[in-house]
């Protein structure tokens, strides 16, 4: 699963750099911004049928690849 969730970032975020590098900080580097977390977490649900609601997460706890990919796992 986490693979999967790492590829669904990578295409949110339209760079495979985050495949490569799970810690870097996904806001302050410009790979995701609010709208981009916002589709993020609509495609987790879409594809995972996990449902994460925006008030129910931080940005800081899901800042980064392996941070967002723990996060999903932890909520299936």
């Amino acid at each position: 699963m986490k693979e999967k969730l790492l590829q669904l970032l990578a295409e949110i975020c339209d760079d495979e750099v985050v495949l490569e590098e799970t810690d870097v900080d996904l806001f302050e580097s410009g790979l995701l911004d609010s709208i981009d977390y916002l589709n993020l977490l609509v495609e987790v649900e879409s594809r995972f049928n996990i449902s994460i609601a925006p008030s129910e997460v931080s940005k800081e706890e899901i800042n980064t690849p392996e941070k967002f990919a723990e996060y999903v796992i932890s909520r299936a």
